[in-house]
């Protein structure tokens, strides 16, 4: 085997670059000092230093290599790829293109790579002919390779030309989803979303990209983006974190996944559905470490923490909280049962899935694939012997007359809807098939809430001309608190219920009662300067009170 023709090494190109004026004297001083301490390729060195651009790169070497320039092949054949892992060709940027005779012809990024390059000469048994490719271009193509195969196996066929996927297809998409660059791009999100208190990270496929976007106090925002052809990878590897079917591409699926963040086990909520551009991934974090369960820590001022506690220390009956997804109604339930929470009470949750773990008291989650559900739950935990039940949603009339016959056999019952108001709670749940006159008997009372985001407490939401606010960003807000109303059933308020009022005929005596609107307590936050009037109008619909 002929030996491969080694080039000159970096001191003899950078003196080539400085000779052409591409890099001063201290520019090229300091690319040698870091290449030779950081052991990374030479290519990147370069590059992340800002020294010079991808491309010049690439072209001064191919001048100084008088290597000609070349363009990626539509198809590589098929032999050039079957014997070296991709995963190594795309480590070390390198790219097998055809053979020319006795010579293997090959797009490299570092070409000082003197190892790489030998080890490559020895494995084909060919002399090798160096081109010179930018490492991103290198990257997208062997994605590209990749991508290609990924969707033959998805689509039912043979694996397309480059991969010669057999029988073992969902090995090989597995084998994929743990190549370094993937499981260090989904880690890396995860790890930065957490970092950042988000509580949502949306992996988004657009037409030629990914967006990755983080929900953060109630808003999202654009952090990063990958390459469409890591998509794939990237769903595969959250798959199997999350134990999901990596074969399924069609159909949407749920599940969860714990990751270790910081030397802390963060859970987190998987949902994958399928678009025309491919899989959208959200992933809820339910990392509730740094969220103090108390009453007061949420924003309830000490009129608000009374009324909750005279529901809450309630002998039997519901109490329900409502609210859009998102809104805080799980922490503020937590938050009352951290206050109940006693060595003569008996607790049981049931949740889809458990947001919070709290010593003392037993949890259980639904597994409606084995028709766990919450009525099914909710009936075995009655067998229990319970004083209060957390019941993580009402979601349909069986579960709601399970409620209802707890709450009437002595048991105090919390949970939550997704209703706009606290009277429409009632009117909800009366819609749901329960009788009037069955609610008037055991609901003992109703908070609806939103989170609003709080007025930067550095920066005070002023307009920003220098640098941007390290607490906020530069967003005028940090953190959130919460507003809401708060409704107790009375006897005329019973009554009412058991007539069959409606929403707007319950909350108008409600307020002639004690209910302060929730459009009502946001504004008086606004003018208190704990938010903001954009914020207010932003959550709440104050045309229609709530």
């Amino acid at each position: 085997m002929n030996a491969p023709v080694q080039p000159q090494g970096t001191e003899a190109f950078l003196a080539f670059l400085e000779g052409e004026k591409v890099l001063t004297a201290h520019a090229a001083q300091r690319a040698l000092g870091a290449s030779r301490t950081s052991g990374h390729p030479f290519d990147t060195v370069m590059t992340e230093l800002g020294l010079i651009g991808e491309q010049e790169l690439a072209n001064s070497l191919s001048r100084y290599l008088q290597a000609p320039t070349v363009e990626i092949p539509e198809q590589i054949s098929p032999e050039m790829l079957a014997s070296v892992p991709l995963v190594y060709l795309r480590a070390n940027a390198i790219l097998p293109l055809q053979m020319d005779g006795e010579r293997l012809v090959v797009a490299v990024a570092d070409p000082f790579s003197s190892a790489m390059i030998d080890a490559l000469a020895f494995h084909y048994e060919r002399t090798l002919a160096l081109r010179i490719l930018p490492r991103r271009t290198i990257t997208e193509c062997i994605d590209r390779i990749e991508q290609s195969a990924l969707e033959a196996v998805s689509n039912g066929g043979g694996g397309g030309e480059f991969l010669d996927f057999g029988p073992d297809d969902l090995e090989r998409l597995k084998d994929f989803a743990r190549e370094a660059p993937i499981v260090r791009f989904v880690a890396e999100t995860i790890h930065k979303a957490v970092d950042a208190r988000a509580t949502d990270i949306h992996i988004e496929p657009l037409e030629d990209h990914v967006r990755i976007r983080f929900r953060h106090d109630g808003m999202l925002s654009t952090v990063d983006t990958a390459s469409i052809a890591m998509l794939s990878g990237i769903s595969t590897r959250i798959k199997i974190l999350s134990r999901l079917n990596i074969a399924e591409r069609r159909l949407p699926q749920d599940g969860r996944m714990r990751i270790a963040v910081r030397g802390r086990d963060v859970d987190l909520r998987v949902s994958v559905i399928p678009s025309i551009h491919g899989e959208a991934i959200v992933l809820r974090i339910l990392d509730r470490a740094g969220v103090e369960l108390k009453l007061e820590k949420l924003g309830f001022d000490g009129v608000a923490q009374g009324k909750i506690r005279s529901m809450s220390q309630a002998a039997n009956g519901i109490v329900l909280i409502t609210g859009p997804t998102g809104s805080g109604k799980t922490t503020t339930l937590y938050s009352i049962l951290a206050e109940r929470s006693r060595p003569d009470v008996k607790i049981f949750t049931v949740e889809d899935p458990v947001e919070y773990r709290m010593a003392g008291i037993t949890q259980l989650q639904v597994n409606p694939a084995i028709d766990l559900d919450f009525a099914a739950a909710l009936r075995s935990i009655l067998r229990q012997d319970p004083d209060i039940i957390l019941l993580g949603e009402i979601r349909d009339r069986e579960t709601a007359q399970v409620a209802v016959q707890a709450a009437l056999t002595g048991h105090l019952v919390f949970s939550t809807l997704h209703t706009n108001s606290a009277a429409g709670a009632l009117t909800r749940l009366r819609d749901m098939g329960i009788d009037g006159y069955l609610l008037g008997a055991t609901i003992r009372g109703v908070i609806a809430q939103r989170l609003l985001r709080r007025v930067c407490p550095t920066c005070h939401g002023a307009d920003q001309t220098g640098p941007a606010c390290r607490t906020c960003n530069g967003s005028g807000y940090s953190g959130r608190t919460v507003t809401y109303e708060m409704l107790q059933v009375s006897p005329r308020i019973a009554e009412l219920i058991d007539q069959g009022a409606g929403e707007m005929e319950i909350g108008k005596i409600a307020a002639e009662d004690d209910l302060v609107p929730m459009s009502v307590h946001a504004t008086a936050l606004a003018r208190s300067q704990v938010t903001t009037m954009d914020e207010v109008r932003r959550v709440i619909d104050l045309a229609g009170g709530g």
